[in-house]
């Protein structure tokens, strides 16, 4: 039997992503381009039709200080730490709180432990994810 995850992805998520994005590449003089659905990260940066960077989005609905870390799945940290060795390229994490946007470097080792979601009854929400404290965010 095949066990088929659900995608909770919806088109506001899509919105606030692209946003999120089109910033990013307002301050970093880039272009951002939108990765396929079940690529390993959301965007590559682009400059002079380049790729310089691989960056992971996410739009959080709380406020920079609010928690003292920002955690992302330890199998998408890993995924970064792989993708930086085969290509040397920038590994990124981009996040945007309510009141700030900051990034953070996927490159590095980070406190590791069980968290997610439990509002939507999905066990697989709950796995290993790395910690980022949110003092290792540049704000944009």
């Amino acid at each position: 039997m095949t066990y088929y995850r659900p995608t909770y992805e919806t088109k506001n998520n899509l919105i606030k992503e692209e946003e999120l994005a089109q910033y990013a590449a307002f301050k970093w003089n880039c272009e951002m381009r939108k990765q396929d659905k079940y690529n390993q990260f959301d965007y590559v940066a682009l400059n002079k039709g380049r790729v310089r960077a691989f960056v992971e989005l996410r739009c959080r609905n709380n406020n920079y200080a609010q928690y003292p870390t920002c955690f992302i799945t330890a199998n998408k940290l890993s995924g970064a730490h792989a993708m930086h060795q085969a290509t040397g390229l920038k590994i990124l994490f981009l996040v945007g709180w309510k009141d700030k946007t900051g990034v953070a470097n996927l490159v590095k080792q980070y406190p590791i432990s069980i968290g997610g979601r439990t509002d939507r009854g999905d066990k697989a929400d709950m796995e290993a994810v790395a910690e980022i404290p949110i003092s290792e965010f540049t704000i944009l």
